[in-house]
């Protein structure tokens, strides 16, 4: 079984015994990024197997910051499979099982990530696809969060589907597998007796998707109807080793033992149906809609003890908090295209989506306590409950026409309306008050948003083209609270050839503003802007077929800024800013060459350079100023020799560079030399 794979059942089994087989019949693997020379092989439909495997072994030096590093790459030294892949087709006779099989995998061994695929058909019966993939997740920066929220998982997951008839058009049957593990420790923090104190986690994660569904053809209409239930939990428990003295060790707060349990269980159930038709080849119909039902129960148990902040002797501090949420959503889509003339259509896209949130939970707190001189104090009991329900109902229509002009130019506008209404209403109850209270509360949001889109397609030269797309307007946000988004979206591409070289250029900016408004009293009117433009450009020339060279350069430049209320004394609040800043520039190079026959030589060159903040620095304390400045570049070359026709040695080195402009900088450099060596087997071979 895959590490990080944490079977509940004999359905989580399945992937890993998939891998296993598939490993077991292959013994090599996909072609991999290392070049080839002289690799010219011709695809064959013909009864043969065809079969690559690259083995070899990667060097590891890395001097400075080993923990930053491994947050960024995480490649290991030692043995590992490049690629492998092994195909049979098998289609000759009328007796055959399957008549193609292909299995390939990908970065196991010292990688931070691994792949395996499998893809087996019989044509006119079924089809087979199943795809592992395993990643391993590092996390652990001394710049973020004091470095106390850390993690060192292994993620698995993967997904296996079987089509039955995939070609039939009349009747074809689907069933489906997914499932999802995480496993592994990590760190956190919690907040208490005015202070924080890092813990730790044991990380443990899961859910597993079963689906099935049917597709056809009825009376012209396309037709599909599918279910699916998922089933997903948390286990993720959370602790301490022993005494904490907290963020703050110079007041009296500090844990002397800590306990998190925060199981979390909850099921999905959904459907889906969908019909498509084209009449007289001028409209064309599609209608969908989604059912789901999502349930989730919740507890969380939690024991402390240590001392407050009042220097009293915590002899036990335990929460007891249950719950349980339900969430029915229904989604309908009806989109229609009348495609009036050869140059010129119309289409209009209503989408209805409504979802209510029912739940609510149980809070209790037993807190015991001494004080200095460890006389007893009065137990402190805590009850309170609290309900709540969302209804939320969204309709949104797109019309949007396109013509066509000439060949030359074409053009689209569009329009979108959108209106929501949202209600909010619950209750909470405190059970130790004395008397007990009860406030409910009840919120209604209405709302209609219009934006505009536009765009087109213009060939002023037969080899030169440019493209342009504008969105402007508002969104409508998901909080009750917050004020419509107001946006605008621009975009232009521009492409090229002329003769051996090919030419491209874009340029994007968004504007985004979200207004809102505090929730202190007196209320404070809020506001949160982002602005982005990034321009991106390359160039690529092949003269011969034995040489190309591409490179090119992306330039991003973003302002973010919030208002923001922030505490500078005890009792005092001031409105300071929020501001991040990006200026980052990125250039790479690459060269594909065959000297001679027999050698093939890949060269590449990355930088990325952010700038940040430049100069600007807070001269208030309410205000904050950020970014993350930093240099990153990677250098690499790859040989590759081929021997004989069936072996290839390659042989590469690849250099990290990584330097940041901070004051705790995590800088690191990194050498991973490697080599390796593909055989190639059957039909591979005859290169």
């Amino acid at each position: 079984m895959l590490p990080g794979f944490r079977s509940r059942s004999h359905f989580a089994m399945l992937p890993a015994i998939v891998l296993t087989i598939g490993c077991a019949i292959t013994l090599s693997q996909t072609p991999t990024p290392s070049p080839t020379p002289d690799d010219t092989r011709v695809p064959t439909t013909s009864p043969g197997i065809t079969s690559t495997v690259e083995l070899g072994v990667r060097g590891l030096d890395v001097n400075g910051n080993e923990n930053k590093y491994r947050s960024d790459l995480n490649y290991r030294s030692g043995f590992r499979v490049f690629d492998s892949s092994f195909l049979i087709n098998n289609k000759e006779g009328s007796n055959n099982f399957f008549d193609s099989a292909l299995v390939t995998t990908s970065g196991w061994g010292g990688d931070p990530s691994g792949m395996f695929r499998a893809n087996i058909e019989r044509v006119g019966f079924y089809k087979f696809d199943t795809n592992l993939r395993q990643v391993k997740y590092f996390n652990n920066l001394n710049n973020h969060a004091l470095n106390e929220h850390n993690a060192d998982t292994n993620h698995g997951f993967g997904d296996v589907d079987l089509v039955i008839f995939p070609e039939r058009e009349s009747l074809r049957f689907r069933i489906g597998y997914s499932f999802n593990r995480t496993g592994g420790n990590g760190g956190s923090t919690t907040r208490a007796y005015s202070d924080e104190f890092g813990i730790l986690s044991n990380v443990d994660t899961g859910s597993d998707d079963f689906r099935g569904g049917v597709e056809g053809k009825v009376f012209g209409f396309n037709l599909g109807a599918n279910y699916g239930f998922r089933k997903y939990r948390e286990q993720t428990s959370y602790f301490i080793n022993g005494l904490n003295l907290g963020n703050n060790p110079t007041n009296t707060a500090r844990l002397a033992s800590f306990e998190r349990r925060y199981p979390i269980e909850g099921t999905t159930n959904f459907g889906q149906f969908y019909a498509q038709r084209t009449f007289a080849h001028r409209l064309d119909f599609t209608a969908r809609i989604i059912y789901s039902l999502t349930a989730t129960n919740f507890r969380v148990d939690e024991m402390q003890t240590g001392r407050d902040n009042s220097n009293n002797q915590v002899d036990l501090d335990q929460f007891t908090i249950s719950g349980e949420t339900k969430r029915p959503q229904t989604r309908g889509d009806i989109g229609v295209t009348y495609r009036i003339t050869d140059a010129f259509r119309i289409s209009n896209t209503f989408t209805y989506d409504q979802f209510n949130i029912s739940g609510g939970n149980s809070f209790f707190e037993q807190l015991r306590r001494r004080n200095a001189a460890g006389v007893a104090l009065p137990t402190v009991l805590t009850s309170t409950f609290a309900h709540r329900i969302t209804s939320y109902h969204r309709a949104t229509n797109l019309i949007e026409g396109d013509y066509q002009i000439s060949n030359r130019f074409g053009f689209n506008i569009g329009y979108r309306f959108t209106d929501r209404s949202v209600s909010l209403e619950g209750s909470d109850r405190n059970a130790t008050a004395v008397p007990p209270t009860n406030v409910p509360f009840v919120e209604d949001f209405d709302n209609q948003t219009h934006s505009f889109i536009g765009g087109f397609k213009a060939k002023p030269l037969k080899n030169w083209v440019v493209f342009f797309d504008i969105e402007d307007g508002k969104a409508d946000n998901v909080f009750t609270r917050l004020a419509n988004y107001d946006f605008t979206n621009f975009r232009i591409r521009t492409r090229a050839n002329v003769k051996n070289f090919t030419f491209n250029a874009s340029f994007i900016t968004r504007n985004n503003d979200n207004p809102g408004r505090s929730v202190e009293m007196p209320e404070v009117n809020l506001s949160a802007q982002t602005k982005s433009n990034t321009f991106a450009s390359s160039i690529e020339w092949e003269p011969m077929s034995a040489l190309s060279l591409s490179s090119g350069y992306t330039y991003q430049h973003l302002n973010a800024e919030s208002d923001i209320i922030v505490p500078i004394a005890s009792s005092v609040r001031a409105p300071g800013i929020s501001q991040y800043f990006v200026r980052e520039s990125f250039f790479y190079f690459d060269v594909h060459a065959t000297p001679i026959r027999r050698i093939s030589l890949y060269a590449s060159y990355r930088i990325s350079d952010d700038h940040g903040q430049g100069s600007r620095v807070s001269t208030r304390p309410q205000d904050i100023i950020t970014s993350y400045p930093m240099t990153f570049q990677s250098p690499e070359i790859k040989l590759a020799i081929r021997l004989t026709n069936n072996i290839d040695w390659n042989i590469g080195y690849q250099y990290y560079d990584y330097k940041e402009r901070l004051v705790n900088a995590q800088n690191y450099s990194a050498h991973l030399p490697y080599t390796s060596v593909r055989i190639y087997f059957g039909r591979a071979a005859d290169r």
